[in-house]
């Protein structure tokens, strides 16, 4: 018998010092040889010293690295001593030798996935793909690597042929409902959905789609039972509670949905705090923690809309006889400084001086807010008068014009922004309507919805002269009417008290509620809600 041979027996029987010794022999009679350094590997994982099994096992792939075996073993070595950052080298390097071993391949592209890089997965698992397309797993995780980039189309068509490999694969339902709507296809959305909890009608994910499906319908009451039930299952389950929030908001239940958004926070994958966030000062409202002679932060958590619609809160809080600093995105700043006298607004700053700090997004809970009370003194954003006067100025070319400010989708980052955003074709009756001036309030690239070049004569485009939200604010100021879809700019129209029209999809987000035509958030604001399926034209009577 060998070294190498009695070494390997000796593994087997689980005496790894003697086979460390054998395997010691092997190499000095064979230098060059792989075995032995695999056996010394296997000989040091076996005696719990993961670090000299890597450093061996290294060295075998050196010797051999034809043999893809050994990558793979190497890599989960390495994974398993949470040694990512030379995981991801190691791999490129098996890669560029073995470029189609699907162990190999799937290695790499997990990782991706584990670590959320996306777009690096993308062309991984493309190549898996290839290699093996019955991989249903591997169209799975396409998929959702699609969808996180963005690229909804073509997700949907992955989650298809995952399907298509098993009818009965549940993940793939799953991701399939949450993404159908997306695409406005909400009666397939529902359909995977119930497919989901058909197959698994105990598993909390299952449930928890169905739901969400049924709340992008706008069928709150069926939703809301879902989504108890997929509480009921898992009791932490964050992403539930934040739907549960959202459908008991939509349906006007203000209280009871302020309550449960309250828990969003503990997603903490989803939900960041600010780098001065401290829990022991986290505000818990005014009947725990008088405001009377204190300093309070609010800050902004989500979009621009959002701290829009809600830093009317600020001047409630000052009534309470406090100090109140806003923590907003730096473009919104001056606006908010120049529009609520007392209110600072510090940006950068990574520790405050305050008492007391809270999400802007929870002063509705801790104020009590309801459909009957929400605050609507508007306006409450003002634009600075010099810059009014600048823009009437600006705008004097076109004094004896209808003048209507328009945007037509909001940031493309955004997962509903599909459903929500118009093409500026869709405008096109309004463009060519005579006696009106329409000027661009988009600011960024809307992508694909910017199908057409109407013209500087038909559509006016003057935000590139805009520097932060005052510029807008001044420019909204001096126009007749806003028409947009649900975006910030619909915010800032109704914070300033102007006239706004607001085109909202099939699946309007929870603010809008159901059914109505005006907004309990915003006096001077009109709906017009498009059913499913019907066209986003504009008309113009």
């Amino acid at each position: 018998m060998t070294p190498t041979e009695h070494g390997i027996a000796l593994l087997n029987g689980g005496r790894f010092h003697e086979a460390f010794q054998q395997f010691g022999i092997a190499m000095r009679q064979q230098p060059l040889a792989v075995e032995p350094r695999i056996g010394l590997a296997q000989a040091c994982e076996g005696m719990g010293d993961g670090w000299a099994a890597t450093a061996w096992l290294s060295d075998a792939c050196r010797v051999a690295p034809e043999r893809a075996e050994l990558w793979m073993e190497l890599g989960k070595l390495l994974a398993q001593q949470q040694r990512e950052p030379e995981l991801e080298p190691l791999l490129r390097t098996a890669l560029a030798l073995h470029p189609r071993n699907p162990q190999l391949l799937h290695a790499q592209a997990e990782l991706y996935l584990r670590s959320r890089l996306y777009a690096q997965a993308l062309p991984v698992y493309e190549r898996l793909y290839a290699v093996q397309p019955h991989d249903r797993a591997a169209a799975l995780h396409y998929g959702f690597c699609l969808e996180q980039v963005g690229e909804v189309e073509q997700s949907v068509l992955r989650y298809r042929e995952a399907i298509a490999l098993d009818a009965d694969f549940l993940e793939a339902h799953v991701d399939l409902a949450g993404v159908l709507w997306r695409v406005e296809d909400f009666d397939g959305a529902l359909a995977h959905a119930r497919k989901a909890a058909q197959l698994a009608p105990e598993h909390p994910y299952a449930v928890r789609i169905l739901g969400t499906a049924l709340l992008h319908m706008n069928r709150v009451g069926e939703a809301e039972a879902q989504l108890h039930r997929a509480l009921e299952l898992m009791p932490d389950f964050s992403l539930a509670e934040v739907d549960l929030a959202f459908t008991l908001l939509l349906a006007g239940k203000l209280k009871e949905g302020w309550e449960m958004y309250g828990r969003r926070w503990r997603d903490t994958d989803r939900m960041k705090r600010p780098p001065f966030w401290r829990p022991e000062q986290e505000w818990q409202g005014p009947a725990l923690q008088p405001l009377e002679g204190k300093r309070i932060a609010v800050y902004a958590e989500q979009g621009l809309g959002d701290v829009i619609q809600f830093i009317r809160y600020a001047p409630l809080l000052q009534q309470q006889g406090c100090k109140v600093l806003a923590v907003v995105h730096p473009e919104l700043a001056p606006l908010v400084e120049l529009s609520m006298q007392g209110v600072d607004c510090p940006v950068g700053q990574r520790q405050l001086n305050v008492d007391y700090h809270v999400a802007l997004l929870d002063l509705p809970k801790h104020c009590g807010t309801t459909l009957e009370n929400i605050p609507t003194d508007v306006p409450y954003l003002r634009a600075p008068q010099d810059k009014v006067e600048h823009w009437r100025e600006r705008l004097a070319p076109w004094h004896d014009k209808f003048k209507v400010g328009v945007a037509w989708s909001g940031s493309r980052a955004q997962v509903n922004n599909n459903n929500r955003a118009m093409r500026l074709s869709d405008l096109q009756p309004l463009l060519d309507a005579p006696g009106v001036q329409c000027f661009s309030l988009q600011k960024g690239d809307a992508g694909p919805f910017t199908d057409i070049a109407p013209g500087a004569d038909r559509l006016v485009d003057l935000t590139g002269e805009w520097r932060d939200f005052t510029d807008s604010a001044a420019m909204i100021e001096n126009l007749d009417l806003v028409i947009t879809v649900d975006t910030a700019v619909a915010h800032l129209a109704g914070a300033m008290g102007k006239p706004v029209w607001v085109m909202l999809g099939p699946n309007a987000d929870w603010r809008w509620l159901l059914e109505r035509g005006d907004s309990p958030w915003y006096p001077t604001m009109r709906l017009f809600r498009r059913g499913q399926g019907e066209a986003r034209v504009v008309q113009v009577g």
